[in-house]
């Protein structure tokens, strides 16, 4: 049960399920999270930082990621259906596509940076933690 809940917490952690500003200054993302990593991978102080900075970085792209999905979304709900042509579905779906994207694109940007923050031997304790995760994802819970 606690490797499960170390494996949840990392992919909260690198996932951004829980993205807002306060979480980015609270525990969520500098704290415990961080000091589970840490404990696992021992990390050194700069790396920590190196860390806190580039989920900090990450929380604040999906702050603005998020406040447009959730425009876009507004926008679909609210869009005139007896208006509505092939042109304004494609820009609809532009759109969400687009924001889609970018949040794919700050969430692997962030993963990979903070991979290039660990040595070789975090890299194969992470490498490990990762893989674990995966075959627990896979095993029914019993």
């Amino acid at each position: 049960m606690k490797k499960f809940s170390f494996i949840m917490l990392l992919s909260a952690v690198l996932s951004g399920v829980a993205i807002s500003p306060a979480l980015a200054n609270d525990a969520a993302f500098g704290g415990a999270r961080l000091d589970v990593l840490s404990e696992k991978l021992n990390l050194s102080q700069g790396q920590q930082g190196q860390i806190r900075t580039l989920l900090e970085n990450y929380a604040k792209e999906a702050v603005v990621i998020r406040d447009g999905l959730v425009a876009a979304q507004e926008s679909i709900r609210r869009v005139n259906l007896a208006r509505l042509d092939e042109a304004g579905v494609a820009r609809l779906s532009r759109e969400a596509g687009r924001l889609s994207a970018a949040h794919t694109k700050a969430l692997l940007d962030t993963q990979r940076k903070f991979y290039a923050v660990l040595n070789k031997e975090q890299k194969r304790a992470y490498n490990k933690i990762r893989s674990d995760a995966l075959q627990a994802a896979k095993t029914p819970a019993k």
